[in-house]
Formats: C-alpha cells, sequence, structure tokens
C-alpha cells in the first residue's frame, strides 16, 4: 500500500544489508512470481538486490550478481540479473522497467562488467528487447547437483561496456540466474 505523499524510491543493497522485514518481503514477492514447483532448476541467488518501493513495500525487485564466465574460449565478467519480480497489485505501471534501468546503470557505473545475461521466458522475450536486450541462440551450460547440464530456454544478453558479443558456447560456471 501507498501511503499519501510518499514516492516510488529505488535503492540497490548487498544482500547482507538487508533487514529481517526486507528479507520477508522478497520471500513474499518471489513465492508470488516464481511460486514452489514452477521450475526443476537450482538457482543462484543474487549479491545485490534493487529494491523499488512503494510506500513501507517493496513493489519490485532485481536481483544481481556477478561472475567470471566462459564465452567459447574466453573468460567474462558478466552481470546477472534475475528474480525480476513485481506484486501483482503493482503490475503496469513501470515499476520492473525503473528496477532494470537502476540495475543496468549499476552494472555499467559501479560493476564496469562487459555484458549482462539474463534467461526469462518465450513470452517476456519482447518485454526485455523493448529495454535493450538481445537474444542469442548458442548453447549454455550451467551446475546443477546432477553436474553440468544444458539449460533449456532464451538467453538474453545486453551490451554494457563492450559491444562486439563473441562466438561460442557459454558455461556459467555455476547455476543460473
Amino acid at each position: 500500500m501507498a501511503y499519501p505523499g510518499d514516492l516510488m524510491r529505488i535503492e540497490v543493497k548487498a544482500a547482507g544489508e538487508l533487514s529481517l522485514e526486507e528479507g520477508l518481503q522478497l520471500e513474499t514477492l518471489s513465492a508470488e512470481a516464481f511460486p514452489p514447483g514452477s521450475t526443476d532448476l537450482m538457482w543462484s541467488t543474487g549479491e545485490l538486490h534493487v529494491l523499488v518501493w512503494e510506500g513501507h513495500e517493496i513493489a519490485s525487485h532485481v536481483e544481481i550478481l556477478e561472475r567470471t564466465v566462459s564465452v567459447g574460449s574466453r573468460p567474462m565478467r558478466l552481470g546477472g540479473i534475475g528474480g525480476v519480480a513485481t506484486r501483482s497489485s503493482w503490475r503496469k505501471r513501470g515499476l520492473a522497467e525503473a528496477a532494470m534501468r537502476a540495475a543496468q546503470a549499476y552494472l555499467r557505473d559501479t560493476l564496469k562488467v562487459e555484458f549482462a545475461l539474463l534467461v526469462c521466458g518465450v513470452a517476456l522475450i519482447p518485454y526485455y528487447e523493448r529495454l535493450g536486450w538481445k537474444r542469442v541462440e548458442v548453447p549454455m551450460w550451467i551446475e546443477q547437483p546432477a553436474g553440468r547440464v544444458k539449460f533449456k530456454g532464451p538467453i538474453m544478453i545486453l551490451p554494457v561496456c563492450r559491444q562486439d558479443w563473441p562466438e561460442g558456447e557459454i558455461d556459467l560456471k555455476g547455476k543460473p540466474w
């Protein structure tokens, strides 16, 4: 619920800086956006959280993590984007876009990564394309409890501090985000 006089605010916080209340709100938001059993994959958790506040409620959220992966035979520092979610009562108001733009600025200005990478459902590809993301159709390898497996689903990249995406398979060298 928004409170009279409150404006949307956006902040980036390290996972260890989240208060107990913020953590509980993020758990609720995540369960709403990604219901238990909606995937059988094990996911990485974000190191940073972009929080979009409406009053005292986290209305939208994006996770950021940084990892060195391999593209072809080349190591590359990527910014991972995951956990993109908006509470159902706040959807269609541009809050996720505001969170994504804040995350992109953080990746560019603070982390200075070459590219960002996210995975999404097919229906969300046009949304992310409007934000400047490009689909790459190459194999991507991820780590799961059973070992290294090929990711099944759309992969999108965003040029951050570099424009020329290299050729070759992607090895995330860990769980997806």
